[in-house]
């Protein structure tokens, strides 16, 4: 995807042509299994970029998908707040596909949780063009149980 960018000074005019390349985001990941414990590893699975979008079908070698855990607000106390933590990284094919095992954190409380891939190292549409609202993340739900 190239941009091009012109500015104008006086009579006379610059124009510069900028590579300012965008990348999609994976597919929402598949996990197994859908129901864990504190400690227990989960596998995720992504199948690649999410397709129909206007970006680059290659990702770059310096591409990753961090992967992260958000639990849902708390009904009962609701200033207790969400539980976030980081749990790796997956390294992506040159398509976008990655699989991976993490490991669900000891202090997670219990209840629904998602986890999420946020592509690291390459930007994608919405980040290049600010005007673009960004999607949430791919991410797919969880149960952790006691």
């Amino acid at each position: 995807m190239l941009l091009s960018i012109a500015a104008a000074s006086g009579c006379s005019a610059l124009a510069a042509v900028v590579d300012r390349t965008a990348y999609c985001q994976p597919e929402d990941p598949v996990v197994t299994p859908q129901r864990v414990a504190p400690g227990d590893e989960l596998h995720i699975e992504t199948t690649g970029r999410e397709t129909g979008v206007d970006c680059e079908p290659r990702m770059p070698d310096r591409a990753r998908y961090a992967v992260s855990i958000m639990s849902e607000m708390p009904d009962s106390d609701p200033a207790m707040g969400r539980y976030a933590a980081a749990l790796g990284v997956l390294d992506p094919s040159s398509d976008g596909a990655a699989e991976g095992t993490v490991r669900i954190p000891g202090d997670i409380p219990a209840g629904k949780a998602e986890v999420f891939l946020s592509l690291q190292g390459a930007k994608t549409i919405c980040e290049l063009d600010p005007s673009i609202g960004c999607a949430k993340n791919p991410s797919a739900p969880i149960d952790v149980s006691d």
